[in-house]
């Protein structure tokens, strides 16, 4: 695995933080993403899933520590973490929702046993399944609304927000729209250096201008949630040109009335 080839001690170090958390319950770390898959650059943050159950993840100082412990890989890349239980990763791929197929077939076990390889074994019992596409489509639209809905603390959170509600109005797009969607689709899906050869070569016969725009939003919109993750410099102009371009290409006016509220 690529973390710990770079740095074995530090690696150990790690573990040795996460042996010590205090939880309710097992948890797991799970270690995912571009320098997970091998298709990393230079730019690749190191991305984490924290499975735990969700009475530790109410407790801030259980989630604090695992962020603690997994910070002091900073010195290799920025760290991105994000957490869930297995009560709602489970929905999430019942349903085929891009995000969990990524994590049940590409994540590794960074760190605790147990509770992934039950995930997976159960994976296996709908991976062949029909996609309900009202299902999944009606499930993305509401992390739409639940991001739409978000006040944004700093400007790495901005980004964030805009690129997810972007990134999901595509996936919503080629549900609705591309016939027979395959597993391998919605897996590249949420790869963000994949949406983009995609679209343009996959559905280049029915994408349309709207999508194209999108499309280029969505890559401006990765660009600077690198650049905000290695803390480099934002033109905070560029962000807000980006924000009304979203609005305008969605026909958002719940969005736009969110701003002004």
């Amino acid at each position: 695995m690529e973390y710990e080839a770079l740095n074995p001690s530090l690696y150990a170090q790690v573990l040795d933080d996460l042996e010590l958390v205090n939880s309710h319950k097992p948890f797991q770390v799970l270690f995912y993403g571009s320098r997970e898959r091998g298709d990393f650059n230079e730019d690749s943050d190191l991305n984490f899933y924290l499975l735990a159950h969700s009475t530790d993840q109410m407790k801030a100082s259980f989630v604090d520590s695992i962020a603690k412990a997994l910070s002091k890989l900073e010195v290799v890349a920025p760290v991105n973490m994000i957490a869930g239980d297995s009560d709602s990763l489970k929905h999430r791929f019942k349903i085929h929702e891009p995000g969990s197929i990524q994590l049940l077939e590409n994540a590794s076990v960074f760190f605790g046993e147990g509770i992934w390889e039950d995930l997976q074994t159960e994976w296996k019992r709908f991976r062949n399944q029909i996609i309900s596409k009202k299902d999944l489509s009606h499930y993305l639209d509401k992390r739409i609304r639940f991001f739409k809905q978000q006040t944004s603390k700093s400007i790495k959170d901005e980004i964030s927000q805009l690129e997810r509600i972007c990134t999901l109005t595509l996936h919503i797009w080629a549900i609705k729209n591309i016939d027979d969607l395959s597993l391998p689709e919605l897996l590249m899906m949420d790869i963000p250096s994949q949406i983009y050869p995609l679209f343009t070569q996959l559905y280049s016969s029915e994408i349309d201008e709207t999508v194209l725009e999108l499309l280029l939003v969505q890559a401006q919109l990765q660009k600077l949630k690198k650049d905000a993750r290695w803390k480099r410099e934002i033109n905070r102009e560029e962000i807000h040109e980006l924000k009304y371009k979203l609005i305008s290409l969605r026909k958002d006016e719940e969005f736009l009335l969110n701003l002004w509220a």
